[in-house]
């Protein structure tokens, strides 16, 4: 049977249209598989909008049959204004290709079809004569194309894209200011026809042709730069001062302490008297980056046991230092010389002392002493000064003992004191 020439251009859009249909591209007459790359980044999320070859309802359900290799991977998706395919890899993803298969289980399929069209109702007899002319001149019936869309329910392979799996990019060795951006490649865009063709009249003249009207699909596919450029956190400060708090000196005598000053880049830096000391206590030169020179005047001899306070200041960082005019002890005795506490308790001796300014607290160090075979049983825990006495804080432990003895010493005056855990 030899076809016409308008057959021949029908059938041959009409196998075109259902290559498309079974997801096969067609270009120039020839059918080529066309890969759709999704590129992603071990620990980052990316995004393509799939060129699918068939129309797909807002509402459809997407699922990706994806290869039993492919792991590490999520995939998702929608099909909003198309299907859209989202992916994300975990840290330690394989770095791999997988060729995944998108399927819709709701398409619309757009076709289009010869439908005949009314003739308008005629106003006058000249009307109808000139519309009587036309018709006898062409075809008895107009004929006009429309546009008819069919819901397939069943799940249908709409697309095939390629998931790409990169490794993370290293962070480099020297940080820089502006993060590293990463562009992950682009899903290839070209354009698919949308529409099948339907079988054409089959007429011993000239057949109906119903040409398909390719949609253009050419998009843009959002992807995400990740950034693999680690944040600069900001240098942390190496900025210091340490001086000792508290300085004792004797009327008419100086003393040379030391002290440690650093900038925020840890640079040894010379502190500066923020503000000065009583002068009727004392007098504060800093000598250089780690010496400063306190002099207590001889007048001072009536303020023994009064101190003046001197604010220093390197950098950003201050410091202050009690300046005590010395006050020595000139007698010390033991309230009472025998003490008793109880298992796991705190025993508090008390030590009468006797100043040279009696108005004011000794200035003398104190220091405890116990034998070291009895510190099983009992240990020193703190001594506080106080005008006219110091109280020594002592602590029992579980075993009992009938005598611990115990020196404390302030200044160059001794007490001995024993002391019974019960």
């Amino acid at each position: 049977m030899k076809l016409s020439t308008g057959m021949k251009k029908a059938l041959s859009m009409f196998l075109t249209a259902a290559l498309v249909v079974s997801g096969v591209y067609v270009s120039d007459g020839k059918a080529s598989a066309k890969d759709q790359v999704l590129a992603v980044t071990a620990g980052t999320t990316n995004s393509i909008k799939v060129e699918t070859n068939v129309k797909v309802a807002t509402s459809a359900e997407i699922t990706f049959v994806k290869p039993s290799t492919f792991a590490g991977v999520e995939l998702t998706g929608a099909a909003t204004n198309g299907v859209v395919a989202i992916a994300k890899a975990a840290t330690n993803a394989a770095t791999a290709e997988y060729i995944v298969d998108v399927y819709a289980s709701k398409v619309v399929v757009a076709t289009k079809e010869a439908v005949a069209t009314k003739e308008p109702a005629a106003t006058t007899e000249a009307t109808k004569a000139t519309q009587s002319l036309k018709s006898s001149k062409k075809a008895a019936k107009a004929v006009e194309e429309k546009t008819v869309e069919k819901v397939v329910e069943e799940k249908t392979k709409v697309a095939t894209i390629v998931v790409k799996v990169t490794a993370a990019t290293k962070p480099s060795t020297t940080p820089s200011t502006k993060p590293a951006a990463t562009a992950t490649a682009p899903a290839a865009t070209a354009t698919a026809p949308t529409a099948t063709a339907t079988a054409p009249a089959a007429t011993a003249t000239a057949p109906t042709a119903t040409a398909t009207a390719p949609a253009a699909t050419a998009t843009t596919p959002a992807t995400e730069a990740p950034t693999t450029a680690p944040t600069k956190k900001p240098a942390k400060s190496k900025a210091k001062f340490t001086v000792a708090k508290k300085v004792v000196i004797a009327a008419g005598k100086s003393k040379t302490i030391k002290y440690t000053a650093k900038d925020t880049k840890g640079k040894t830096i010379k502190a500066k008297v923020s503000k000065k000391a009583n002068k009727k206590y004392a007098t504060v030169k800093v000598t250089s980056s780690k010496k400063i020179k306190i002099t207590v005047p001889k007048k001072a001899k009536k303020y023994k046991g009064y101190y003046g306070t001197v604010t220093l200041k390197a950098g950003k960082k201050t410091a202050k230092i009690k300046i005590y005019v010395q006050n020595k002890t000139t007698k010390a005795k033991a309230a009472k010389k025998k003490v008793t506490v109880k298992k796991n308790k705190t025993a508090k001796v008390t030590v009468k002392v006797t100043a040279q300014n009696k108005k004011k607290a000794t200035t003398d160090t104190v220091k405890v002493t116990i034998p070291k075979s009895k510190k099983k049983y009992l240990t020193y825990k703190s001594a506080k000064v106080s005008k006219g006495k110091v109280v020594v804080s002592l602590k029992a432990k579980k075993k009992k003992v009938s005598k611990v003895p115990v020196t404390i010493k302030v200044g160059s005056k001794k007490v001995k004191v024993t002391v019974k855990v019960k």
